[in-house]
């Protein structure tokens, strides 16, 4: 058998289930990957509990990819903290005081900044930019968050110069190649990107949420609570990361200027590009290219390095910090994030587990065994949104469910792009919505929020999303008009958002009130 069949949903439900009723997302995590080393065991949970650590827990951390990716969050725990320290935050409200005035602007701020990331996601570096001042203007950290999640992946997978690309066309290059289509794998990644509803719409939807403030579901409480009474974050919600620090006042008679933030920031920058050219070789491949080669994650990591160190020698120079306390605001910033690297092990587990179990085959037999023409694309993006759901990872879900979409379409005659687009858009829909996410994660770690209540707050956007392109792929393919997709796609989104925004109230929130500055 290649796979435990129902059996191999138990681990992630029993995680999402226990985070969701307690809250307490490391322990539920924990007790999922456990049910699962536990059902591999045999059901003996002896043997389970000590497998997980050697089998999943030690494995996951020496994977050289996940210890990267530790490395890189710790890095950027120190970076924020470090960026705070330095008077950063201070510099830049000053800078923005008198033009960023209303709730409104920040959240466009906040929205716009991701396209300075098109090499990445920018999720932690611009939750610690925009952070103080989405609080000083009263926008929850839940909503932050949210745009932060909303512009993460969506708009990273589209960009040709983040990871998301080289891996993507290696995909698709080797599907072409396995049916001898004669397609170029990367032209055909940008002729996806306009197929690609869930990812266009997602980020399209905060943008028009933080102009309107058509928020629903949990996500208008929360703002309704932040516009009251000034709390960004809930009385019974645990922030991911705490940053009492960061609401410090500067030393009296210290000024800070634009160069806090601007030095830091430039640091990064050079530091993360120096890295992209040197280690994609721009020399031989050329500036496209070499983002292509480069090692993303190493260049993002040294750029966090850089800007912590930019900011500590800013310090240093205007006196506002010795060389002692800038270590130490270092080394804070490092154990204050290390709850997000914890969680990311604990979820990997997780993977790993259903992984063995086969629950990737068994969810792509039960597709298989309902699939119609007509149906192929929408069932396709709902297949691939339950299983990155399921395993909090829309890379592997994009590598599963690429092998089902290309021969389906090539034997049924429907548009190729029609067909993959919603691989990734479902994969990224599953990925948006679970809290065994990684990118879910960082983003409750970068807005500072309660992980739960980020996931809780989100899911209402990311399903409305979700069942407005189904209904989008639904339409272009019965119709065998692909252009059909997005207009749909908009209607019905329009449509969902209207009837859940009166449901939520029926008094609409002022995203023009002006705060005033603090004495």
């Amino acid at each position: 058998m290649d796979h435990y069949g129902l059996v191999s949903l138990l681990p992630p439900l029993v995680a999402i289930a226990l985070a969701l009723y307690t809250k307490q997302v490391v322990i539920s995590l924990g007790v999922g990957a456990w049910v699962g080393a536990t059902i591999i065991a045999g059901g003996n949970p002896l043997v389970g509990i000590t497998e997980l650590f050697s089998e999943y827990f030690i494995p996951g951390v020496a994977d050289s990819y996940n210890a990267g990716l530790i490395i890189l969050i710790l890095m950027a725990g120190g970076f924020v903290s470090s960026l705070h320290a330095a008077g950063a935050s201070h510099g830049l409200e000053g800078a923005l005081r008198g033009r960023i005035t209303t709730r409104r602007g920040a959240q466009n701020l906040s929205w716009f900044g991701n396209f300075a990331f098109f090499f990445s996601e920018g999720i932690i570096a611009l939750g610690a930019i925009m952070r103080p001042i989405t609080d000083r203007l009263r926008v929850s950290r839940v909503k932050l968050a949210y745009i932060l999640d909303s512009m993460g992946c969506n708009f990273a997978c589209q960009s040709p110069f983040t990871s998301y690309f080289p891996f993507l066309v290696g995909v698709l290059a080797t599907q072409l190649d396995s049916l001898g289509l004669p397609d170029d794998p990367m032209g055909l990644f940008f002729r996806i990107i306009p197929y690609n509803a869930y990812a266009i719409f997602a980020m399209l939807l905060a943008l028009f949420v933080a102009n309107t403030g058509m928020d629903i579901g949990a996500m208008y409480r929360a703002e309704r609570r932040a516009i009251d009474t000034g709390e960004t974050v809930g009385t019974d919600e645990e922030p991911v990361m705490d940053i009492g620090s960061e609401e410090e006042g500067l030393p009296e008679g210290y000024e800070a200027s634009i160069w806090n933030f601007l030095v830091p920031i430039v640091s990064l920058f050079v530091c993360l590009f120096a890295t992209v050219f040197y280690t994609g070789d721009i020399v031989t491949h050329g500036f496209r290219e070499a983002f292509v080669e480069a090692d993303i994650t190493l260049a993002i990591t040294l750029g966090f390095l850089g800007g912590s160190v930019g900011a500590a020698v800013h310090s240093i120079v205007t006196h506002l910090q010795t060389y002692k306390d800038a270590v130490d605001e270092w080394l804070h910033g490092v154990r204050q994030i290390f709850i997000v690297p914890l969680i990311l092990v604990l979820a990997w587990a997780i993977g790993d587990t259903v992984e063995i179990m086969g629950i990737g085959q068994y969810l792509t037999e039960v597709v298989e065994g309902v699939l119609a023409p007509g149906w192929i694309p929408a069932i396709i993006f709902a297949a691939s949104a339950v299983i990155a759901f399921s395993t909090g990872s829309s890379w592997g879900t994009f590598a599963l469910m690429m092998p089902i979409a290309f021969p389906m379409a090539d034997a049924l005659g429907i548009y190729l792009p029609l067909a993959v687009a919603p691989v990734i858009g479902g994969g990224l829909m599953g990925d948006h919505c679970s809290p065994i996410s990684d990118t879910t994660i960082m983003a409750s770690g970068a807005a500072a929020c309660d992980h739960i209540e980020h996931v809780r707050t989100q899911f209402p956007y990311a399903l409305i999303v979700g069942a407005a392109a189904v209904a989008g792929y639904l339409v272009a393919t019965f119709s065998a008009i692909p252009i059909l997709l997005l207009p749909t796609t908009l209607v019905v989104l329009g449509a969902l958002l209207v009837v859940l925004y009166r449901q939520a109230t029926k008094t609409p929130i002022d995203y023009e009130v002006e705060v005033e500055d603090p004495e």
